[in-house]
């Protein structure tokens, strides 16, 4: 009888773990986004100009202003790293970016700067050099009035 039982068992936990699916086209890299409202005004002459809100970030200056932005990323195993960087523009402006790696003993490693005066961007970057401890960040230049908007940046696990 205790043999029956057991065997019951086995069947039921059988049966449940059989029943667990794995989706064979779930998406297995591990790509990771940062919203602009994570970025912070480069000095205090820009904090009280830099608007954010839930689509983006944007300059209300007359002037150009600039904010620095962390980018979360899953570490690679490099040596580069690919990113896409989000937004709009009007008025024909352009928005500016400088895109940083660091090691985590504070040397620069590599650095892209690129910019886009298109009404729609999401431009692809790569810094040639991006160590398993690297530590990246986004300088951005955002036109004046309004007229830029950035979205946001994507670390890509390539």
């Amino acid at each position: 009888m205790k043999a029956i039982i057991k065997f019951a068992g086995l069947l039921a936990i059988t049966g449940m773990l059989g029943g667990t699916a794995v989706d064979a086209n779930a998406a297995t890299s591990q790509n990771i986004n940062t919203h602009a409202a994570a970025c912070n005004p480069a000095g205090p002459s820009q904090a009280t100009s830099i608007f954010y809100a839930v689509y983006g970030v944007w300059n209300a200056s007359s002037a150009v202003n600039y904010v620095v932005c962390p980018v979360a990323r899953h570490p690679v195993t490099g040596p580069g790293q690919s990113f896409y960087v989000d937004g709009t523009n009007s008025g024909g402006q352009t928005t500016n970016f400088t895109l940083y790696s660091y090691t985590y003993t504070g040397t620069l490693e590599s650095w892209v700067g690129f910019s886009s005066n298109l009404a729609t961007y999401d431009l692809y970057e790569t810094l040639t050099s991006a160590s398993y401890y690297s530590y990246v960040s986004l300088f951005v230049t955002l036109p004046a009035s309004g007229n830029g908007l950035f979205r946001g940046i994507a670390a890509l696990d390539n």
